[in-house]
């Protein structure tokens, strides 16, 4: 065992060898319990390059003398091992927890627009995320959306425009079917994907709480990328065949409200629907089918009879598609008081859609 003096001797000399300043050491060394209690608090160091014979730690000292690391000095005052650190006059306000209380749905909910816009950003992301998986290793990637509205062109093109001589009131067919088929296309796709959307998405509708109206919403949501590339599309047809819309104009946006109001009709009802009974989405191709021809997309809304006139109003798609072309095309001829039974049902029909969808979104978890 060494002595004291010994020991002083040679950690003055380290002391020394090592730092170009003044050092003086101490003759009485801490123990080795003092001297971790004394890394705790802030203070000088001197530390030896050699070590020690015998130990597997340098020498080090704690002599008043020496020059301060900028760390010790940075660092605050602790009186104690469970003090807090001071770190000014200042005291940090408490945080207020956030309590969110659920509660059942007794009767007829409410429709649930405002949670709705409270969670819009998790509709953008529903919507960002359908649009990466729709385009996602696809060779021609967005592409599609003009593909299709064009392929679709211009077969009805030749098979009604040109076998079948089907009048389109003045306007080149080609342009009075893209006029149709633009909102028709953003129909069946949301009204297709929000169907299934509900019995696609199992694990978050059983382990996450949030708006189940998020799914359907951002659906349609996303669907209006292809809109607007098809209406694009329209724009430059119309520029093409030199169609210039005038103050008919006006009333393109009491036609995509009601387009995008027959199609949020649509999607509620099926989606709601399609958890219990799967058979929805099996029947909804066929739906589509014959929807397709019970609306003016490939002939002119004339061609109906007066007397099935506010009959066939009963379908807001065929009000939608003469909207749009009164809007486009400035086809006078689609003007018709049958308008308003077209409105009325889909103002009913999303309302009613709303406060089923919000009745059964409890059950969702249990069915799906």
């Amino acid at each position: 065992m060494r002595s004291s003096g010994w020991a002083s001797t040679r950690a003055s000399n380290s002391c020394s060898k090592v730092q170009p300043w003044s050092c003086s050491a101490r003759a009485d060394w801490p123990s080795p319990d003092s001297a971790r209690a004394s890394r705790s608090h802030a203070g000088p160091r001197c530390i030896d390059s050699r070590w020690d014979r015998g130990s597997s730690r340098p020498v080090m000292s704690s002599p008043p003398s020496c020059v301060t690391s900028p760390l010790d000095t940075a660092r605050p005052e602790m009186h104690s091992a469970d003090a807090e650190p001071n770190f000014g006059s200042e005291t940090l306000p408490a945080a207020t927890p956030i309590i969110t209380v659920i509660k059942p749905i007794t009767g007829w909910p409410t429709l649930g627009l405002r949670e709705l816009w409270r969670h819009r950003e998790l509709v953008w992301v529903f919507a960002t995320r359908d649009v990466r998986v729709r385009y996602k290793q696809r060779v021609v990637g967005m592409g599609w959306a003009i593909l299709q509205p064009l392929l679709t062109m211009a077969i009805f093109s030749v098979l009604f425009g040109r076998m079948m001589k089907v009048p389109s009131n003045g306007v080149p067919y080609p342009l009075f079917a893209l006029c149709g088929l633009v909102a028709w296309t953003y129909f069946v796709h949301g009204t297709t994907k929000s169907t299934i959307i509900l019995a696609n998405n199992r694990d978050l509708l059983t382990k996450v709480r949030f708006p189940r109206l998020a799914l359907p919403f951002g659906t349609l949501v996303g669907g209006l990328v292809d809109f607007v590339i098809g209406f694009g599309l329209l724009l430059i047809a119309l520029a093409w065949f030199g169609v210039s819309p005038g103050w008919h104009l006006l009333a393109l946006p009491a036609a995509v409200g009601l387009l995008i109001m027959t199609t949020i009709t649509s999607s509620l009802w099926l989606s709601a629907t399609n958890v219990r009974h799967r058979d929805v989405e099996n029947a909804l191709p066929f739906f589509t089918q014959v929807l397709l021809f019970l609306s003016p997309i490939a002939y002119p809304a004339t061609l109906i009879p007066d007397a099935w006139r506010w009959l066939y109003a009963a379908n807001p798609m065929s009000t939608v598609i003469s909207v749009f072309r009164f809007a486009l095309l400035g086809d006078d001829a689609a003007l018709h008081p049958a308008w308003f039974v077209s409105v009325a049902v889909a103002i009913l029909g999303c309302w009613t859609g709303l406060l089923y969808f919000r009745r059964q979104e409890d059950r969702f978890a249990d069915a799906v």
